[in-house]
């Protein structure tokens, strides 16, 4: 099972709700220290992964700055 994971912003994606879910440093660090338990009682874990990945928050951050580059791309035409 893969972890997806936005250092950036804090934010696991949570497959039961289907978005992208803020925790507090307490239960990142929590979930992490679940994740290095299983990892060392379990040899052949390689199924149990963190990915790192941008989310929406970071997709929207993108959005924003394209929309203003093309703003500001016309306004010099």
């Amino acid at each position: 099972m893969a972890l997806h994971y936005c250092s950036r912003h804090k934010r696991l994606f949570s497959r039961s709700c289907h978005r992208w879910v803020t925790f507090s440093q307490a239960t990142i660090d929590e979930i992490h220290g679940y994740y290095e338990l299983l990892r060392s009682t379990n040899k052949d874990a390689s199924w149990l992964h963190v990915i790192e990945l941008s989310c929406d928050q970071c997709a929207e951050t993108f959005r924003t700055i394209a929309r203003s580059k093309v703003s500001n791309d016309q306004f010099w035409e």
